[in-house]
Parts: C-alpha cells; sequence; structure tokens
C-alpha cells in the first residue's frame, strides 16, 4: 500500500512515460536497490549527495568513475 499522495504521484509519472504503475515501481526500487548496493552507474551512489570534495566540480570524473 502506498500513501495516497505518493499512489497519485507515482500514477501521474507513469501516465507521462506510458508505462503502467507497476512497470514504474519496478524500475524505481531496482534502480534504487542498485545505487544501495553500488551496482550500475556509479553516478547512482551520489544520489542526494550534497557532500564531497570542495573541487568536486572540477573533478567529477575522477571522483565518480575513479578515472
Amino acid at each position: 500500500m502506498l500513501p495516497a499522495e505518493l499512489d497519485r504521484e507515482v500514477e501521474r509519472l507513469a501516465a507521462e512515460r506510458g508505462s503502467s504503475k507497476s512497470g514504474l515501481i519496478t524500475r524505481l526500487i531496482r534502480l534504487g536497490i542498485a545505487a544501495q548496493s553500488g551496482e550500475g552507474d556509479p553516478l547512482l551512489r551520489y544520489l542526494g549527495s550534497l557532500d564531497g570534495p570542495p573541487d568536486l566540480s572540477e573533478t567529477v570524473d575522477e571522483t565518480v568513475y575513479q578515472l
């Protein structure tokens, strides 16, 4: 069960993307699991992060992709 407000948001996003609610929820859960486990795009590890080195805008490739 989803809270009513979240359910409406999921329904709106699914409609915008031409997806079912179930399909969208499944995709978002998979992305969340990948982000938590460090799998997938390394950039997902930094999703929602506000902390980082002071020169992050200059060293983003080295920091994120460890180049």
